[in-house]
């Protein structure tokens, strides 16, 4: 007989369990927040949402055997125990999931080899969620139709990348609207790019760089055969066919390069690509770019570096000031857990307005979305981190005599510097090649991965997918070079 369960936490029901009833009702229960009015009959409705929903589910356990009971017993509650709400599937609404954690008890009355009761399953989120759709933004026209089968409405997640320049852009529903910059009078203000790009290198050659050998880095020595390019990354370079990251016991050693900046820059931001991927937990090594000023002075740093000999576990490091001097460390961090930037393929970002800092990492998937993000931001309350950049330098390095990270790579390096804006200009918000993502559920904004809330103008809304048919709108088309919408159907 197939059971009223299809599945919970993503398992399917055991064969020693039989659901006999599940109590779902239609609808949770419904909230109305209403605020009396002076010296008028009645109420004023202010609000209306659903409260939790709970369904009671009538089991019954048979064990083979009456010596085996509690050993099923204990079955299930491995099948039901979960710290956080898991997907649960009923058999006769397959299409759609809710998400469900036990309360209460388990008492089951127990006759023989058989125990029945009832269990209580809590959906905190009373909606079930359908169907995933990905639309891609029609780029020949002004208008996306999103069709959501749901039976209630949506929000959606908007990932675009710019086509071009923009000082203001919106994204809007037939009600609500995602405005972001400003708009203004052309005869009052001219569109400026007070961010311009300072440093923009692909990694295709060496030849804009120069090998040192003598330089500091942190806890090392330069050594080996220098960096050299396959065309697209910097790798250490090798030596009779082998990486050669050259010899210092107890030491870092590997190899640095240092560009020098057309201009010294005082408002920045660094970005660079990084690969780091170990093929045994033994291995040891680090990928840095230090930021220098025109005396060859250390301002600081970013790195992701593994020094644990016991588990693959790189740890993402930012710094302000040199190791030897006055300095302060914004992140060392391995993530939300030890291993999340394992195999790691993504951006380090560090930059400066003022004296508000901020850093970033993140790991790309394999379709290009940032994973294991950490972000984070300080103010230079010591008034110590001022000073102009006016290098980069980028290092490699092995750790002693300890096998090195089969695989470091440094990939794209970009400098983009920050300007001032003057009472007649006005800034683009968005420029071309910058990638946008919106998700209305959260209100959660980013651009190339950092958080931008900053972007969306007063009054803007997040957007919702109407149950049937929902235009999504454009204010230019053209801006956009490609993008998609995502929503999930959800259901009553």
């Amino acid at each position: 007989m197939k059971s009223l369960i299809q599945s919970f936490g993503g398992v399917p029901t055991p064969s020693f369990l039989h659901i006999e009833k599940v109590n779902l009702p239609p609808l949770a229960n419904s909230i109305v927040t209403t605020k009396d009015i002076p010296m008028k009959s009645g109420k004023l409705m202010v609000d209306q949402k659903f409260d939790s929903r709970s369904i009671p589910i009538e089991i019954a356990i048979v064990s083979p055997s009456t010596q085996e009971y509690f050993e099923t017993q204990s079955k299930l509650a491995e099948w039901l125990f979960y710290k956080t709400p898991q997907p649960i599937i009923f058999s006769e609404r397959p299409n759609i999931t809710y998400y469900a954690i036990l309360e209460g008890g388990t008492d089951l009355d127990r006759i023989a080899r058989v125990g029945k009761g009832t269990v209580n399953l809590v959906c905190h989120d009373p909606h079930g969620y359908g169907t995933t759709n990905k639309v891609a933004i029609d780029l020949t026209k002004d208008s996306t139709p999103l069709i959501n089968m749901g039976n209630m409405e949506t929000s959606p997640i908007l990932d675009f990348t710019m086509n071009k320049n923009v000082t203001d852009f919106f994204i809007a529903t037939p009600n609500q609207a995602l405005y972001f910059g400003e708009p203004f009078d052309p005869a009052d203000k001219t569109p400026v790019d007070l961010s311009p790009i300072v440093m923009n290198d692909d990694c295709s050659t060496t030849s804009t760089w120069t090998q040192v050998t003598s330089w500091d880095v942190d806890g090392g020595v330069i050594r080996g055969a220098g960096m050299t390019s396959n065309g697209y990354t910097f790798g250490q370079g090798a030596t009779d066919g082998k990486k050669d990251y050259g010899v210092a016991s107890g030491l870092w050693h590997g190899s640095s390069m240092v560009y020098s900046l057309n201009k010294e820059v005082q408002d920045f931001e660094i970005e660079m690509e990084v690969g780091f991927k170990s093929t045994d937990k033994k291995q040891k090594g680090r990928v840095e770019l230090y930021f220098l000023d025109s005396s060859n002075r250390q301002l600081g740093k970013i790195a992701l570096k593994d020094i644990d000999s016991a588990i693959d576990n790189p740890i993402f490091e930012a710094r302000l000031g040199a190791r030897n001097g006055f300095n302060k460390q914004i992140q060392y961090t391995y993530g939300a857990k030890r291993g999340v930037f394992k195999d790691f393929n993504g951006h380090m970002k560090i930059g400066r307005r003022g004296r508000h800092w901020h850093v970033f990492i993140a790991k790309l998937d394999g379709v290009n979305n940032y994973v294991a993000r950490s972000y984070k931001s300080i103010t230079d309350t010591w008034k110590k981190f001022g000073d102009k950049i006016a290098k980069i330098q980028i290092h490699i390095g092995a750790y002693g005599n300890d096998p090195p990270v089969d695989s470091m790579w440094i990939g794209n390096v970009k400098v983009e510097e920050f300007l001032s804006k003057g009472s007649n200009q006005v800034e683009y918000v968005f420029k071309k090649n910058d990638r946008i993502i919106v998700n209305c559920e959260t209100g959660e904004i980013t651009k190339n991965g950092v958080p931008a809330m900053d972007t969306l103008y007063i009054g803007s809304e997040p957007l919702i997918v109407d149950k049937g048919v929902t235009g999504i709108t454009v204010s230019d088309i053209s801006a956009i070079k490609s993008g998609n919408i995502t929503f999930t159907e959800r259901w009553l």
